[in-house]
């Protein structure tokens, strides 16, 4: 058994369980019967461990689907539209608006 100076305050733990000192005890005079009635006390009060949940049985896999009749219709192909060549590049920075003479 260990005490230990935790954030909450001092505490002794055996390495599993922990539990606070009470107001009363000093850790310069605690006890071993002491902690371990602390510990002891710790364990009683701790909620019960939970079991592992019932495993739930494994779910049916849907019936493989039946492939669907082929259609016998036309389609149409699009032609893609005509591109525009690409604009010559002149040299001469491009301005939104022209400016006006004062």
């Amino acid at each position: 058994m260990v005490i230990k100076d935790g954030r909450f305050g001092p505490y002794v733990t055996d390495g599993e369980v922990n539990a606070s000192l009470r107001k009363g005890d000093e850790v310069e005079s605690i006890t071993d019967e002491r902690a371990a009635e602390l510990l002891a006390e710790r364990r009683a009060k701790a909620p019960a461990k939970k079991k592992a949940p019932a495993k739930k049985p494994a779910a049916k896999k849907a019936p493989a689907k039946k492939p669907a009749a082929k259609k016998t219709t036309t389609t149409t192909v699009k032609k893609a539209a005509a591109k525009k060549p690409a604009a010559k590049k002149t040299g001469e920075p491009r301005t939104s608006a022209k400016k006006a003479d004062e």
